[in-house]
Order: C-alpha cells, then sequence, then structure tokens
C-alpha cells in the first residue's frame, strides 16, 4: 500500500511538477511581500518619532481637565481679555477655577525634540528631520496669567500659569518649571491650599463666564488675527 502511495505521489510531481513549482514559488512571494510590507510599516511608525504613537493621540488638555471633580473645579475654554496694552484683546485657552486658585494653561502642540529655556525668545523643535521655531511658551503665557490677573482684577499671586505640550515630545534639557508633557490633573490637584474664599469665587466665575461668551471681543480677536497674517504674507512674485 506504502509503494502504491508513493508511485502515485512520484507520477504526479513528475507529471505536474511545473504546477506545483509555480504554487510554491507564487507562496513564496506573497509571503515575502507580506514580511517587507509589515516590516516597512513597523519602520514607518518608528521614522514618524513622536507624531503618531498612541499616547500622542490620546493625550490632549481637555480630556485632563475633564477628569477634575466638576463640584470643585469650573474649567472655561477660549477666553477673550484685553490685553495689557489696552490694544485689542487676547485668547487665553483654557482657564481652570476654584478656591484653590486660577489656573492658565496653555497647550502647546508641537512634536519631537524640543529646545529652549525659560527665558529665550523663541525655542524650537526638530522633528523628521525638520527644526522649527516657535515663540517661547512660558513667556507667552506668562503674559496671559498677567492680563488676566488685570482682568479679574486679582494679584498675580493667585494667577498660575501652566504649558501643557499635549503631544509626544522629549527635552533637550530638564523643561522649565509648570511646563508639563503629562500630569496637568495630578498637577492642578497638588494645590490643595484655599486661597479663595466662596464669596471671592463667585464674582470670578461670573467674569470669567463674560470672558468666555462674549462674542465681540471673540469678532474683535479674530479680525485681529485675520489682518495679522495679510501683513506677514508675502507678496506674489511676478505680478
Amino acid at each position: 500500500m506504502l509503494n502504491k502511495i508513493l508511485h502515485f505521489a512520484a507520477e504526479s510531481l513528475s507529471s505536474h511538477w511545473h504546477v506545483i513549482f509555480m504554487t510554491c514559488l507564487i507562496l513564496l512571494l506573497i509571503t515575502f511581500f507580506l514580511t517587507v510590507r509589515q516590516y516597512s510599516r513597523r519602520a514607518s511608525k518608528k521614522d514618524r518619532g513622536y507624531e503618531n504613537s498612541p499616547r500622542a493621540r490620546t493625550k490632549t488638555v481637555s480630556d485632563s481637565l475633564r477628569l477634575l471633580p466638576a463640584e470643585t473645579y469650573r474649567i472655561f475654554q477660549d477666553l477673550y481679555v484685553p490685553r495689557l496694552d489696552g490694544k485689542g484683546v487676547t485668547r487665553i485657552a483654557y482657564v481652570v477655577a476654584a478656591r484653590h486658585g486660577i489656573f492658565v494653561v496653555h497647550p502647546q502642540r508641537e512634536t519631537g525634540v524640543i529646545s529652549g529655556t525659560a527665558t529665550d525668545r523663541q525655542w524650537s523643535s526638530l522633528n523628521l528631520g525638520i527644526e522649527t521655531t516657535f515663540t517661547n511658551p512660558v513667556i507667552r503665557n506668562a503674559y496671559h496669567a498677567r492680563a488676566l490677573a488685570r482682568y479679574l482684577n486679582l494679584p498675580e499671586a493667585l494667577i498660575c500659569p501652566v504649558v501643557v505640550f499635549d503631544q509626544e515630545v522629549k527635552f533637550v534639557t530638564n523643561p522649565p518649571t509648570h511646563v508639563l508633557t503629562s500630569g496637568l490633573r495630578r498637577f492642578i490637584l497638588s494645590y490643595q491650599a484655599e486661597l479663595l474664599s466662596v464669596e471671592m469665587l463667585d464674582p470670578l466665575l461670573r467674569n470669567l463666564h463674560r470672558a468666555a461668551t462674549n462674542e465681540e471681543a471673540r469678532a474683535e480677536y479674530d479680525s485681529y488675527r485675520r489682518s495679522k497674517t495679510k501683513r506677514t504674507r508675502k507678496p506674489r512674485q511676478g505680478v
């Protein structure tokens, strides 16, 4: 019986060897293609660095702020308050208000390797071999904190500015104080001293709500940004 099976197999191989060879070759090529494709995907994800990591896609300022106890902390988004020079308004991304203080939260969107100190006017980010510069967010947010303190008629000591990089980044040196790459909720909750009474906090909340719903100030800010873009736009060549 075994001899018959072996004889049949030998005849099949001799008569259909070209079909079997092509089938094996095709399977080998498919396996090779799938292996290369999988490796390329992994290499591509690695080369893109921080930008598309799962953490970068899910870690946002708004997600962190939503985890704060709603009965204690009030969150305001997109507030418009007068500039310190009195020329128009400035936009503040997030403000968190509680009896423990007022937190001015500035989200920063850059990714990659970040260089800069607390006193540098410009910082830089290096991502995918491309270096870009941006305004020092510590200086920018300190300005927002001072503008908000004046708007609320509060001592600046009661305003806590904090910058949050909500994409995946790495600092060349230790980031300045109150510059976070994670732990925003934990940072805010670490302030436990009650600095504001209920009587002090209530009018502040009303003013913050007014700043966050002031459509006239929003329109003024949008108009200013559009005009600034037009002024900085380079003229077309050959016209």
